[in-house]
């Protein structure tokens, strides 16, 4: 179920069609937008978009060590803060339940107000989002549920970004048949915002020193860590604001007073098969790639490849080794993603689903069956999980970003 992709464009699919239209209102179709004066259709930049996507990741990711460091025993011979039992089942959790409200009610903001002004409430929730975490302080019961609740505003921030900044790049292209290269190009950062808070922390480890170990350095680390992601997204933040708003690729027809509700009631059923498709494929996506990628840090304890176990199965590897190996396995994500760039023009955004969706089916059994019958591996593991997260960011990881994109009308484009 989901848009017809056609290899040459990487982006046909039924609303990019003239024949086959996703909106009866034939004033709200793309080709409205194409039919623009030539100097309404001069490329805008990617830089937004861009520096969103990187925004996104960092932040999402950023949690995974922060929570390392204040959890972390080898240092101080203790932990900072000894986690709660349920904080270690909701703390890095609570972000996708901010991102899940985000992505529903910044999208639909995007389409009333316009990309640009939406875009600018999303950034402001992410930015309140990392200043929150980073002021936790109390008992560990009242330190880990302000940070849960700073990440849960987090959530709702970056979660808007997504929609925003992939309908933003898609129509700041100069034409119809780049948006798909060009909305592929802004996703790219997402890959490198995977990794900056590996490299954060490993900065952090090498530069925040004492001469014995103290409390206030690891205090620094994990607030440093959270804080830090504000960055990117005042960066986009300001440049958005810096846009000329009568630039911005919005549907400016649809009304305030309109309910999401009544919008898609408008449409044929054709744009409901294809949000089964982007949005069900999406689902099944983040599920396996999220489930990855933030508790990366705890399957790289389980491999355990530079340390060893102790009885109880804890690993001694320090908190340097596993920001290196965090590195190193993110890093694969850089080289997929612009395989998947390379190739979306080739065979489409569609089919880079379906190979990718078939690889990680493979690569995760593989995974298990290793893991569970030779745990002793940890090289082989450690190649597996490599390999998977190469997978991760190759395929589906680039297509549910852009199919969404390229294959829904501009009135409607950034709710769906």
């Amino acid at each position: 179920v989901g848009p017809r992709d056609s290899p040459g464009t990487g982006n046909t699919a039924m609303a990019d069609s003239p024949s086959q239209p996703l909106s009866k209102n034939p004033s709200m179709e793309d080709g409205d937008w194409r039919a623009e004066p030539a100097q309404r259709r001069k490329a805008a930049s990617n830089f937004v978009p861009s520096m969103g996507n990187f925004s996104i990741q960092y932040n999402f990711t950023s949690a995974s060590f922060a929570v390392k460091f204040m959890t972390d025993t080898q240092y101080l011979g203790r932990p900072l803060y000894e986690e709660p039992g349920w904080a270690d089942k909701v703390t890095l959790s609570a972000v996708f339940v901010g991102a899940m409200i985000g992505m529903l009610t910044m999208g639909r903001l995007g389409d009333v107000i316009g990309r640009g002004r939406a875009m600018r409430c999303t950034l402001a929730l992410a930015i309140l989002g990392t200043c929150i975490p980073a002021c936790a302080a109390g008992s560990p019961d009242l330190t880990f549920a302000i940070v849960c609740v700073g990440r849960m505003i987090l959530g709702v921030g970056v979660g808007g970004i997504y929609p925003l900044s992939a309908a933003k790049s898609a129509e700041g292209s100069a034409d119809h048949a780049s948006r798909g290269r060009r909305v592929s190009q802004a996703f790219f950062w997402q890959c490198v915002g995977q990794v900056a808070p590996y490299l954060v922390a490993m900065a952090l480890l090498a530069g925040v020193k004492a001469d014995e170990p103290e409390e206030w350095v690891t205090q620094l680390d994990f607030r440093l860590l959270f804080a830090l992601g504000a960055v990117p997204a005042a960066v986009v933040f300001i440049a958005s604001a810096r846009e000329d708003e009568a630039e911005e690729r919005h549907a400016a027809s649809v009304r305030a007073d309109t309910s999401v509700w009544t919008e898609l009631r408008a449409e044929p059923r054709a744009t409901f098969t294809t949000l089964l498709g982007t949005a069900g494929s999406w689902f099944l996506y983040d599920v396996a790639f999220y489930g990855t990628n933030v508790f990366e840090p705890s399957i790289l304890s389980a491999i355990c490849m530079a340390g060893t176990k102790d009885a109880a199965g804890k690993c001694s590897q320090t908190l340097m080794q596993s920001a290196w190996q965090s590195v190193i396995v993110q890093m694969m994500g850089i080289p997929a993603c612009l395989l998947s760039i390379h190739l979306v023009d080739k065979i489409g955004s569609k089919r880079l689903n379906v190979y990718g969706f078939a690889i990680l089916t493979l690569l995760f059994a593989a995974m298990a069956i290793v893991y569970q019958t030779a745990q002793d591996q940890s090289t082989l593991l450690f190649v597996l999980f490599c390999a998977l997260t190469f997978f991760l960011n190759f395929g589906p990881n680039l297509g549910t970003y852009v199919l969404p994109a390229v294959c829904f009308p501009s009135h409607i484009r950034s709710t769906c």
